[in-house]
């Protein structure tokens, strides 16, 4: 039986089994099943295809990188050339691009990689239209932008499910689970919230499947069969996500939309600086910029972090040993007064000015 075979019988027996407290873990562990499964498919038609040279790699330089994924002939070529310097090929048939194109885009004085992928197609998670080594791609970048035909914005949820079915979640955070192989001792199962969705024997249940007999899970959050499946695989990729919606001026001005949708024409040159203002935020970036002891600030290359970061892990990241500082001193955004010293522990603004000395 092959391993396509294989994962439709568990399904049929998914399909056919009533869902009830007394089944649930069976059904775990029948999905459970079913995930490695389309696992070790996906591994071993990737290394059919890089086999001949047909991968795709690609070299991440930038503040952030972005992927470019959507159907055939959406405009994404047209888009990556207009907001970077790549020099994409653009025609008005399907599968014009061939291979990755990286592009550069700046804003906000930082860098973003812009990767134009081929077109994604209905079963491209299964490997239609080397839908997996495109797909690969995407789980490498720091965001996702899904464009669409504006005659077309109906196939968000295609896309949407070829790349869950690929391992990527989008706007979702990993779970709240923490898994620990131990030596002996069986499955432990520790809690610290009700669980509502999942049954303890459900847990334990697929901790065998995933061979941790003998392991200690904690769980932080009321998780779902989905969710806990994806803890169990540990290879899931959570990523943050825009949906672009191209050729906006034939919708005659109903550019009305819900969040993460964002309205453009890539020929023409509209929306484009809203979007670039949604990728920064959406990325939750902001501009540190250092300012050394007894010396200007310097504005034209400042530090690109994400909201949240501590000045300590800001510390971390330059060239300098801790020893080497003992105290920060901040300017401007988030300062109560012009040259304020501040704990390590302070989490910057958008264009706060930092002195280390």
């Amino acid at each position: 039986m092959t391993t396509e075979e294989r994962i439709k019988q568990l399904e049929e027996e998914i399909r056919t089994t009533p869902y009830h407290k007394a089944t649930e873990h069976h059904i775990g562990r029948l999905r459970a099943r079913i995930a490695q499964l389309k696992d070790q498919q996906f591994a071993l038609s990737l290394s059919k295809g890089n086999s001949g040279g047909g991968g795709y790699a690609v070299r991440q330089s930038g503040d952030a990188s972005i992927a470019l994924v959507g159907p055939p002939s959406v405009g994404k070529s047209t888009l990556i050339n207009q907001l970077t310097n790549a020099q994409s090929k653009i025609g008005g048939f399907d599968f014009t691009t061939l291979s990755v194109i990286p592009g550069m885009m700046e804003f906000n004085q930082a860098r973003f990689l812009i990767f134009d992928i081929p077109g994604i197609i209905e079963g491209a998670s299964q490997g239609k239209g080397r839908g997996k080594e495109v797909l690969s791609v995407a789980r490498s970048v720091d965001l996702l932008l899904i464009m669409l035909d504006a005659k077309k914005q109906n196939e968000t949820e295609k896309i949407k499910k070829e790349l869950y079915q690929f391992g990527l979640r989008l706007d979702e955070k990993p779970p709240l689970v923490e898994i620990k192989k131990t030596s002996r001792g069986s499955v432990k199962v520790i809690t610290t919230t009700s669980l509502t969705k999942v049954s303890l024997e459900t847990v334990k249940a697929l901790a065998k499947e995933f061979r941790l007999s003998n392991s200690e899970i904690t769980i932080r959050e009321d998780i779902d069969l989905n969710r806990l499946i994806d803890a169990f695989m540990g290879n899931r990729v959570y990523l943050p996500y825009l949906v672009i919606v191209n050729k906006a001026d034939l919708l005659r001005g109903k550019t009305s939309s819900p969040d993460n949708v964002f309205f453009i024409s890539a020929k023409d040159k509209t929306g484009l600086n809203e979007l670039k203002q949604a990728i920064w935020q959406k990325l939750n970036l902001i501009r540190v910029y250092l300012k050394p002891r007894s010396k200007e600030v310097d504005r034209t290359k400042p530090l690109i972090t994400t909201k949240g970061t501590s000045l300590k892990q800001i510390l971390d990241k330059l060239p300098l040993t801790n020893e080497e500082v003992k105290k920060a001193k901040i300017y401007g955004p988030g300062a109560k007064f012009e040259g304020q010293e501040v704990s390590f522990n302070f989490t910057p603004l958008d264009e706060t000015i930092v002195s280390f000395f």
